[in-house]
This record gives C-alpha cells, sequence and structure tokens, in this order.
C-alpha cells in the first residue's frame, strides 16, 4: 500500500511535494518523486526514508512531468535499509524506445512466478516487466499494458512517464483506488481525490479497473483493455482513505458515519446503560457520531492522540508498532473514572493496539468497557497490500467472540457483520478477501491452497512462493 501521485503540465517541483505530503497517510516509511528535466529532458530522481517534506530538490524547478510516491512496506524490506534506491519509488528503466519512471500502489502476488530476481520492491519489478514489454511490442504502451495486465496478478494502480507522456492503469479488479482530473494548466493523477481537491480540481474521474489512461499534452486518451468483476479493498473506507476522500462516487466519511449508525441498530437494544461513546482517534470519529445518533448517548473524545506520532498500524515492524503504541494515547479522566463506556474503533487487526488502551482505561477508573468495531472480523491474510499476509499475526484468526474478549479484557465486543459493512458503502463488488478468505484473483487462490498445505512457513511472504 503506497500513496502514488502524478502531474502532466507545468508544476514546480514544490508543488509537488507539497501534493504527495497529502498522500503520507498511505504510507510513511519513505518518499520519491521522479520528473522530466525541462532543460535536458533526462529522468530526474531524489529520495528519501522520511515525509517528502524531506526530499533534496530544487523546488522552484518547473516539470511538465512528474511523479510522486509515499510508501508503506508490504514487499521486501520492512526495517531501515541503507539503500534507499532498492525500496523507494519511483523506480526507472530504459527501453529501447526511451526511459520509463513508475509508481505503484499495490501488491503483486506472482512476482516469483514471472521473474528469477530478488526485489525489494515489487514496483521495481513492475518497470522492469513494462520496460520489456515496451521493448517487445515495438514502444507500443498499449499493448505493453494490455500484455501486463493479462500475466501479472495482484493489485496495482500505476502511474507512469514516457516518453514526455504520462500514462495510468489500474488492475482489472480495481483494488486500489486511483482517480484523475484536470484543470486549465494541469491534469492531475493521485491515489485520492483530496489531492484533487488541493488544487481545486472538483471534477474529477475514477481510473476505471482494467483502464489505461495516457495523459498527452494536449489530450487524454483512453483505453478499456479488460473488463472484471470489481473487487474494491473495503479496507480504504474503514481505516485508510482520508475521511474528505470520494472513493468510486462514494465520500468516504460518509460510510463511517453509516458504519456506526449500523452498529447502533445492533447495540440498541443491549441495556448497557452506557454514560459514553468514546471513539478511538482518528479514524473511528465518524462512526462514533453515528453511533451516537443512533444510541442518543453524547460522544466524549476521552482518549486524544498525540498529534506527533505517525500511524502505528502502517509502521515497519511490530517491534516498531508496540513501542509507539505505548505513547500515542493520552487520556480525560473526567469521562473514564467510574464510567460505563463503549469504545470505538476502525478496526481490530493484531490487537496489541486495543490491549494498550483497554489496559489504560482500566487504569483510568472506568467501570465498564465495551468495545464496537467498525470492521467486520479480520480472520485471514490479505495479499492485496495491507500488511497482514499471514493468519497467525490476527486476533481474531486464532480466537472466537468470547476469547478475544478475555483477551482484550472488555466486558462486550461488537463487530460490525459483512453485510452491514456492504450496506454501508453502498455497493457490494467489495474484496473482503481478509474477513470471507475469498480471494478475487486467480494466483492469490493459488496462495492461499499453498498457505494451507503447509508450504508458507513465516513471515517471510507468500510473494516468495
Amino acid at each position: 500500500m503506497c500513496g502514488v501521485l502524478g502531474i502532466k503540465g507545468s508544476s514546480s517541483l514544490a508543488q509537488g511535494k507539497i501534493l504527495l505530503q497529502m498522500l503520507t497517510h498511505r504510507g510513511q516509511d519513505a518518499s520519491g518523486i521522479a520528473w522530466v528535466d525541462g532543460k535536458s529532458a533526462n529522468m530526474c530522481l531524489s529520495k528519501t526514508d522520511k515525509y517528502p517534506d524531506f526530499l533534496q530538490i530544487e523546488e522552484k524547478q518547473v516539470t511538465k512531468s512528474l511523479l510522486g510516491a509515499t510508501r508503506y512496506p508490504t514487499f521486501g524490506t520492512r526495517t531501515d535499509s541503507s539503500n534507499i534506491n532498492r525500496y523507494a519509488q519511483p523506480f526507472t528503466v530504459k527501453t529501447k524506445y526511451g526511459s520509463i519512471a513508475l509508481v505503484n500502489n499495490g501488491n503483486i502476488t506472482n512476482v516469483h512466478v514471472l521473474s528469477s530476481k530478488s526485489f525489494e520492491s515489487d514496483t521495481e519489478f513492475i518497470v522492469e516487466l513494462i520496460g520489456s514489454l515496451v521493448n517487445k511490442h515495438d514502444g507500443d504502451i498499449v499493448k505493453a499494458t494490455n500484455t501486463f495486465m493479462e500475466i501479472v496478478d495482484g493489485s496495482y494502480s500505476i502511474i507512469g512517464i514516457f516518453n514526455n507522456q504520462i500514462f495510468s492503469f489500474r488492475d482489472p479488479k480495481g483494488i486500489r483506488p486511483l482517480v484523475f482530473g484536470k484543470d486549465s494548466n494541469v491534469a492531475v493523477i493521485s491515489s485520492e481525490s483530496v489531492v484533487l481537491q488541493n488544487l481545486g480540481i472538483g471534477n474529477f474521474e475514477e481510473v476505471k479497473s482494467g483502464e489505461l489512461i495516457l495523459f498527452k499534452d494536449d489530450e487524454i486518451e483512453k483505453h478499456q483493455l479488460f473488463e472484471r468483476d470489481h473487487a474494491h479493498c473495503m479496507f480504504e473506507y474503514v481505516y485508510f482513505a482520508n475521511p474528505c476522500s470520494i472513493i468510486e462516487q462514494k465520500l468516504v466519511y460518509e460510510v463511517r458515519l453509516n458504519l456506526g449508525k449500523e452498529l447502533g441498530e445492533r447495540i440498541l437494544n443491549e441495556n448497557h446503560e452506557i454514560d459514553y461513546i468514546v471513539p478511538v482517534p482518528d479514524t473511528s470519529r465518524p462512526a462514533s457520531q453515528g453511533l451516537s445518533e443512533v444510541l442518543d448517548i453524547p460522544v466524549r473524545e476521552a482518549i486524544i492522540k498525540n498529534r506527533y506520532l505517525q500511524r502505528t498500524f502502517i509502521m515497519k515492524s511490530e517491534e516498531e508498532r508496540s513501542r509507539v503504541a505505548k505513547r500515542k494515547y493520552l487520556y480525560s479522566p473526567k469521562y473514564i473514572k467510574g464510567k460505563k463506556i463503549l469504545v470505538v474503533d476502525d478496526s481490530i487487526v493484531r490487537g496489541l493496539t486495543s490491549q494498550k488502551i483497554i489496559k489504560d482505561l482500566r487504569k483510568h477508573g472506568a467501570e465498564k468497557i465495551y468495545l464496537a468495531i467498525t470492521c467486520p472480523a479480520i480472520r485471514f491474510a490479505c495479499y492485496y497490500g495491507i500488511d497482514f499476509p499471514t493468519d497467525e499475526e490476527l486476533i481474531a484468526s486464532g480466537h472466537n467472540l468470547e476469547e478475544i474478549k478475555n483477551v482484550l479484557d472488555i466486558d462486550g465486543l461488537y463487530y460490525q457483520t459483512i453485510d452491514s459493512l456492504k450496506k454501508s458503502i453502498g455497493f457490494t463488488d467489495l474484496c473482503t478477501a481478509c474477513l470471507s478468505g475469498s480471494y478475487p484473483t486467480s494466483y492469490a487462490q493459488e496462495i492461499r491452497i499453498k498457505y494451507l498445505n503447509g508450504e508458507l512457513q513465516n513471515r517471510s511472504h507468500y510473494e516468495e512462493v
């Protein structure tokens, strides 16, 4: 999972860096940009193992083609590396027809079926494969992309530069989001619509599943290469995306509000005499409001996030997640001591953060703690770009509801149902593989069989099969 950005049209490198900063919620491990130098026409790169603000660039320099990416490590290196060029996007390759630079949001599941080379990032694999296919098809990016979609399994939302044009395409299932829009000066492609909103671009479109779009100097050319049943990632709505983003015509904030209302209907007749609804900041705040409207119970921000810390879920290792979780939250005892509280969170994945929060609430004297989760129980590994590639690390995989309650030390636990999740989002063509174990792409299904047969022995990942 990453945040990706493309700009076609006259833009400063500073603007690219500012827009990329708006995607750091999708990746905080590394950042990078690529651009075509206006004088030499050479492809240029800048990468950092920090936020985009730390990119070393000439900010006033202007380019007509720019790419950017923020990294969330779900493939290859998960901790600090001395060679950032091996794992941080963008990646480049030279072909007989010109250089290609490329960024990707997603995960390729069959890298090691298609290549014997070891990669620290599947985006490096992608750019090398695209480069070889461009050579094979005599420089035709449309034919190259068509072949790519035929042979590559997984999720991908890709933006690239080739011959001073920007191209963008999305996997046939549309698992990861990708939008584009334009004004009189530039065309912008991004993982999320908030980037376009920042530029005042109110009209935008989805890059369709299986579609390739070419952004040229004076036109936008569309090619619908594949049409398949869609499988949009439900976790984008539950957790990952910015609440102000619109994905598949659905405002993420409104979806989260609906998720809370659906949970409220389930809890309405439980007679718990709850004093306050307490959101775990920040993602669950809209859902808490939805619960409040249904249950007629006030919301109190009894848990305050330390705003100077990063998102723990997308950190590089379990050790780092545990360390930061210990200082991530502050508490308001007035709304905790002696109170019956309904704590709302977007999901329970490993359970580390939930355990820490519940323990802290007990220390602050909570009388009763109930936990409402806006996502159904996550029981199965994700092979498409969310960092839980094995079942064993998931608390709901090895425990039933009562066991999870005991592990977390809570008085009640309410998960969203899959049907209510779909109702809240507003459509049913979703990827719910991590909830149901049903994977929407063919090689991921093979991986699942190998996993169940014991062929995946550790967290070294499905990508090595």
